[in-house]
């Protein structure tokens, strides 16, 4: 059976700019090369690729969801294209998610609502999440154990009725991870579990070995200091670079963190460190021996599964729930409690000085990275859209 689809997000249609771009790309390549129609409906003017699989539309005013204009025209494409399935990328804008669950009552689409990103990451960050949105002053007053309790009510009651928002006007609600499924029960208890079930993301495809190595630690992602902990990066480095002698960090990415880091570099004359900017990653991962990531959350780490395709062990935090089901620790990855730079670093050195342990976590991560390739997760979604078309 060949479906319509079509997928709506918020930032511009680039696969390079993130995980959500990168995301949508990939699915909506794959539904293409299986005969299926795909139209993609983005809230931003500008900054769009060209689109080789499907058609793209976009919105033609500035304001995204909240202008009235650009929700007229996502009903106008989903009317004239006629979808049997909407992937909403986006349903946390209320506005995107409110216009989607009308227009379906009058048309028949079925109405798809992805999780991207870890329902925890106030949960289990309560502490700075205060100190970022927080004046000094009330940060001070509420940092405490009863300002602090208050605070996450306060969250989990507006989170709550943003989750029963989502799951009222969706058909299906689609998580990245079965544990996922335990943060959102936090929230909502039981209420329409009915409609509730995990696909994670995908990667294209994975090496057949991890080939030529160099003695490089890669890490490859946005650089700022709260989700990414980016403030993290060289306290790791600068705790195990002269145990590993001959060893390079190598750093891919940009963002607001940048700077900073660049000014720590020179300042404290770290050496062994090169920070490429925004790149495409895959020539890094190929040569690359191991992968860290120090993120606070993630909603589906995509760099980690990405730079286990091409054969690297991978160092993070135990910081999310989803992380331990996407790895293996102790075999294709090696976890660390948060944020204990010193345990990341002894990790580091113990994979990097014992070549036979390394190897063998090399074909390790190729072998994890397996359960996610792009054919399999594509088969899952074939599955739902064939159930979901015969009831």
């Amino acid at each position: 059976m060949k479906y319509r689809i079509v997928f709506v997000l918020t930032p511009a249609f680039d696969p390079n700019a993130g995980g959500v771009q990168r995301t949508t790309f990939k699915l909506g390549n794959y539904f293409t090369n299986q005969g299926h129609e795909v139209a993609y409906y983005s809230f931003s003017v500008g900054g769009h690729t060209e689109c080789q699989y499907g058609e793209l539309f976009h919105s033609r005013q500035p304001g995204g969801c909240s202008n009235r204009e650009n929700l007229n025209y996502l009903e106008e494409v989903c009317v004239s294209f006629n979808p049997d399935f909407v992937i909403n990328q986006m349903p946390y804008d209320y506005p995107i998610t409110e216009r989607l669950g009308k227009l379906k009552k009058t048309h028949d689409f079925i109405l798809l609502g992805c999780l991207r990103n870890s329902l925890f990451s106030v949960v289990n960050n309560l502490e700075k999440t205060m100190q970022e949105m927080l004046p000094d002053s009330l940060f001070k007053l509420f940092n405490n154990p009863v300002g602090r309790k208050m605070a996450l009510e306060r969250h989990k009651y507006l989170h709550r009725k943003s989750l029963k928002h989502i799951l009222s006007n969706h058909d299906r609600y689609i998580l990245l991870s079965p544990p996922n499924n335990k943060e959102l029960k936090y929230f909502v208890g039981d209420f329409m579990q009915e409609k509730v079930l995990a696909i994670p993301n995908s990667i294209p495809e994975v090496q057949d070995e991890p080939g030529e190595k160099e003695k490089i630690i890669l890490h490859v992602g946005r650089l700022n200091d709260d989700q990414k902990r980016s403030d993290l990066l060289l306290p790791f480095w600068k705790a195990c670079k002269d145990r590993l002698l001959g060893w390079k960090f190598v750093v891919v990415g940009d963002g607001p963190y940048m700077a900073e880091m660049k000014e720590q570099i020179s300042q404290q004359k770290i050496d062994r460190i090169t920070l490429k900017g925004f790149q495409k990653p895959e020539s890094y991962y190929k040569k690359a021996s191991i992968f860290m990531m120090p993120s606070a959350y993630e909603g589906f780490p995509n760099t980690i599964l990405e730079a286990q395709s091409y054969g690297c062990p991978v160092l993070a935090y135990k910081s999310y729930d989803a992380l331990s089901w996407i790895v293996n620790d102790g075999t294709d990855a090696f976890l660390t409690d948060p944020y204990r730079v010193d345990e990341m670093a002894d990790s580091a050195v113990a994979l990097a000085t014992n070549e036979k342990e390394r190897m063998k976590a090399q074909s390790a991560a190729l072998v994890n990275a397996a359960r996610f390739t792009i054919d399999k997760v594509g088969e899952q979604w074939e599955e739902l859209f064939g159930h979901l078309a015969d009831v």
